[in-house]
């Protein structure tokens, strides 16, 4: 696939995490998919996530503990098979009561019309600060 097929996939990808479509969203996945988020103390989703299945597992765990205040991809940036999208986040601790924010970077690899890697980049200490009571 050539840079617009593949900052296409990653914006739709994007909009059905958005609709809550987890389902079809991990249609979008190769079966082997590395998700990988960084490591964060009290964080119930950090680490390694591989495989479609482990993915929605990700999700499951993501929507138990917190709720989404604000979530913005704002500048998507392709070369080759990479996707990088820059943007900013606010989440709402259900544990703690707190707000998690941060920018952050997710850079995604297409492969063959399908995601086979994708790696975040956030403030760690802040994210884990917001999940520890």
């Amino acid at each position: 696939m050539n840079e617009q097929a593949n900052t296409r996939l990653v914006q739709q990808a994007y909009q059905r995490i958005r609709a809550s479509d987890i389902p079809s969203f991990l249609t979008l996945l190769a079966d082997d998919v590395q998700w990988k988020v960084p490591a964060r103390a009290n964080v119930p989703f950090a680490g390694t996530w591989p495989g479609r299945q482990h993915v929605g597992e990700f999700f499951r765990k993501v929507a138990e503990s917190q709720e989404q205040v604000e979530f913005a991809p704002e500048h998507i940036i392709a070369q080759d098979d990479k996707v990088v999208v820059l943007g900013h986040f606010v989440m709402h601790v259900k544990a703690t009561g707190k707000e998690s924010r941060s920018e952050w970077a997710q850079v995604w690899t297409v492969k063959d019309g399908v995601i086979t890697h994708m790696q975040e980049y956030v403030d760690t200490a802040a994210v884990s600060r917001a999940h520890t009571g």
